[in-house]
């Protein structure tokens, strides 16, 4: 009798547990560029429950990173997630990195501060690679229209420094009582390409 109590809640919790179908991150990369894939998606990827940095591809990045750039100075913490989900009711976990960003102006007055600030808070997130480049999105002054997609690369010959881009979305909604300098507005990460230290 115990056997079979044994036996059935075994292949009950079987049951009940959904197995984790492993892809890789180059997957999901080569996907992102078939010529179709606007069109079609990738079907032969839609079993995957995660997305795994099978080659560690994203140790490079993680670490304080720090630089100056139009006045201002910069530290970026990154950090990598392993089997990484915003809410426990997502279908697809993945290995990615989370940002963390501090800002100073030319005075060393705090002008962005998302230090302290939990993952979902952060606000600046990685999706996949491009080639050698990572592909992240950051939001600062949604109210601003500042969101946009950062790009960070390590420098082939020194792994210790990072060139960071950003490319802020110009689509959606602007209000202009809650952003009414937008004419004005400098945007909290450089346009032009950034080289950051690793410390």
């Amino acid at each position: 009798m115990k056997n079979i109590i044994l036996i059935t809640t075994l292949l009950f919790t079987m049951l009940s547990c959904k197995a984790q179908v492993i892809g890789t991150l180059e997957q999901f990369e080569e996907c992102s560029m078939r010529p179709n894939h606007n069109a079609e998606g990738c079907p032969d990827l839609e079993n995957i429950t995660y997305v795994k940095d099978t080659n560690n591809r994203l140790d490079q990045f993680v670490g304080i990173w720090k630089g100056n750039y139009g006045g201002k100075q910069y530290e970026i913490r990154l950090e990598k997630k392993v089997n990484y989900k915003d809410k426990p009711s997502d279908e697809l976990a993945w290995d990615m990195i989370r940002g963390r960003i501090l800002i100073k102006n030319s005075s060393g007055n705090i002008i962005y501060n998302s230090m302290n600030k939990s993952d979902n808070d952060t606000h600046f997130w990685g999706y996949n690679f491009r080639g050698r480049v990572y592909q992240m999105h950051f939001v600062g002054n949604y109210d601003c229209l500042e969101s946009g997609n950062v790009s960070v690369e390590i420098k082939p010959n020194n792994p210790n420094e990072m060139l960071l881009s950003y490319y802020q979305d110009r689509d959606g909604l602007l209000n202009p009582a809650k952003c009414p300098n937008y004419s004005t507005f400098v945007p909290l990460l450089p346009i032009q390409k950034m080289t950051l230290v690793k410390q």
